[in-house]
């Protein structure tokens, strides 16, 4: 008869070990091998402020972050680097998580909530030289960015750059270059592009189109 009322955790705890294998990626496991086996399953469901709702494939997730991962290379992002993902729960959000960790970057998720004060700490402490952000944080952002030297490239996606258009303090280049629909693999109704920015000073102003024709 087993026996009751016996605390193991301490042993169990003790024993317990991660069995990873040596080579590991989380966005093989987590996105590419369902894309390979079943492509046209559900990957995210998302539902917006206004109720409604889009349905995203484990193919269409794959393709967005494979070419979201080519951009950001582009760029000079490599494996060890840290990027900033100041994004809210939506498919571009996704999109950034898997793209990153197909890369070997690590993705540091910061809350949309957070102020210029808190991003500034996180963004400095961590290294980060890259941003990914969308209309809910890139004011705080760029705010913070004046602190934080290393931040070589802010990605906005496009409704946070029609935010920087209406603010005529910002002097950054906000020309959208677009892309055909049916290249974006993104909800079109939004419009779902990103498009890096460099800071004067560090880099040319730059803007093209990271969600690019296969």
């Amino acid at each position: 008869m087993a026996e009751t009322g016996i605390d193991r955790y301490d042993e169990l705890h003790a024993g317990f070990r991660w069995q990873v294998p040596a080579r590991f990626n989380i966005a093989e496991v987590c996105c590419t091998r369902w894309a390979r086996a079943t492509p046209e399953a559900i990957a995210l469901r998302y539902q917006r402020e206004d109720g409604s709702r889009r349905d995203y494939s484990y193919a269409e997730l794959d393709r967005a972050a494979d070419r979201l991962a080519a951009a950001l290379r582009s760029l000079g992002v490599e494996r060890g680097d840290r990027v900033a993902i100041v994004m809210p729960q939506r498919f571009e959000t996704a999109v950034a998580h898997i793209a990153l960790y197909r890369l070997g970057a690590v993705a540091m998720p910061l809350s949309m909530l957070f102020g210029p004060e808190a991003l500034e700490y996180r963004i400095q402490d961590s290294g980060a030289r890259l941003a990914l952000v969308d209309e809910t944080g890139i004011a705080n952002v760029l705010e913070a960015r004046s602190l934080c030297p290393q931040l070589e490239t802010l990605v906005p996606y496009v409704a946070a750059l029609v935010a920087l258009d209406e603010d005529p303090a910002v002097r950054l280049v906000t020309r959208i270059v677009d892309c055909p629909a049916d290249a974006l693999r993104v909800d079109m109704a939004v419009r779902a592009i990103f498009a890096p920015l460099r800071f004067p000073g560090i880099a040319p102003e730059v803007m093209a189109p990271l969600f690019v024709p296969a």
